[in-house]
């Protein structure tokens, strides 16, 4: 293999597939970056067996082929290299040549057959939604999934195309997130698949632009084509939690507050709160808000902002840091707060078709 192309277009390649490499991995191959050279493209794949991004650049093929590269190695090769044209040769025992301007690197490669291929294509649903808009559907959602490994139908956001619209959910078993768009799809093509975390992860990393991208979901795995980047992914199999048995059907009482009056008095009231008591209480009345955090051990915080409410008196106490969450998603100058008491959810809902469902904390 023997190519010739612009540093900057290889970077941008290498950016794009680089990430779900694992730092330790069962093959030694699978820290390499398939390259293969052919009708004026660089193709290059990474793969961690369960996801599998491919990426193409622009190239001057002098001599076709394909081989195995670590990339993280070369990624480092080429972002330290000069602006300019990047050659890269390789010879018959893998080993590369790496020339950009003054400089010259040397990486022992693998042969391109040790590469995992590529899942097979099957018959498929195909589904497109705006890059931006598919982008800013999972912000608003994918912060509440599950962190825990062990709960991997958690650990996951569910997409569910159904009814004319593409609902996406996640949910840790303490709060859930919730967005709904609406997407042209034949109804007899509805179907719910379940997302595992690091794809969400990579796949808004590389959501960008106005195009459209190209879902295709098959029995156990999902493709998206964003042109020239394609990302591949294992579906979960275990069944995704029926989330409509979590929103509340009794809204409650809505209260009206502005969106970062209240990120603020939050962050300045969870200053003194610590990792094993990380909670803040809320006190609705009379068309306020007073919002207090207190340790024996630090002291009290307190602050107080106006909100639309003229209901009983409800104090109700909440993590924080995931109360803060869903505000710091979404983009309203106003949000509204529907509580039932101070022992049953919260839903905090919004202009767009958005809500978020946060179980209190025990008030002692």
């Amino acid at each position: 293999m023997k190519i010739k192309t612009i540093r900057t277009k290889l970077l941008e390649g290498l950016k794009a597939v680089q990430n779900i490499v694992p730092s330790k991995a069962p093959s030694p191959v699978l820290q390499n970056v398939l390259l293969e050279a052919k009708d004026g493209r660089l193709v290059m794949t990474t793969t961690d067996i369960d996801m599998s991004v491919r990426c193409s650049v622009e190239c001057e093929v002098l001599e076709p082929g394909e081989t195995t590269l670590p990339v993280k190695f070369l990624f480092n090769s080429v972002l330290k290299a000069a602006e300019g044209e990047i050659h890269i040769e390789t010879d018959l025992n893998e080993n590369a040549v790496i020339l950009a301007a003054s400089a010259k690197f040397r990486l022992a490669g693998m042969p391109a057959k040790m590469f995992p291929p590529l899942p097979a294509g099957e018959d498929s649903f195909s589904f497109a939604i705006n890059q931006n808009t598919l982008k800013e559907m999972l912000r608003k959602t994918a912060y509440a999934a599950s962190q825990d490994d062990t709960r991997r139908n958690l650990k996951s956001v569910l997409m569910s195309f159904k009814n004319g619209k593409l609902t996406i959910v996640a949910t840790d078993g303490r709060r859930l997130a919730l967005v709904e768009n609406e997407v042209e799809f034949p109804e007899s093509e509805a179907v719910d698949m379940v997302l595992p975390l690091k794809t969400v992860v990579e796949l808004q990393r590389s959501l960008s632009g106005e195009e459209d991208v190209g879902i295709k979901i098959q029995k156990s795995q999902v493709s998206f084509d964003l042109g020239n980047t394609q990302l591949y992914s294992k579906l979960i199999v275990e069944q995704y939690p029926n989330y409509l048995q979590v929103i509340p059907q009794d809204a409650g009482e809505e209260i009206v507050i502005d969106r970062q009056l209240l990120v603020d008095a939050i962050d300045r009231a969870s200053v003194l709160t610590l990792d094993e008591s990380h909670s803040v209480k809320l006190s609705f009345e009379g068309n306020r808000l007073v919002i207090m955090s207190a340790s024996s051990d630090v002291g009290e915080a307190k602050d107080e902002i106006p909100v639309k409410y003229a209901g009983e008196k409800i104090d109700i106490m909440f993590n924080p840091g995931y109360l803060m969450d869903p505000l710091k998603a979404i983009d309203d100058d106003e949000i509204s707060i529907y509580l039932n008491s101070g022992s049953k959810p919260a839903v905090i809902k919004c202009s767009t078709p958005f809500l978020y469902v946060l179980m209190p904390l025990r008030i002692n």
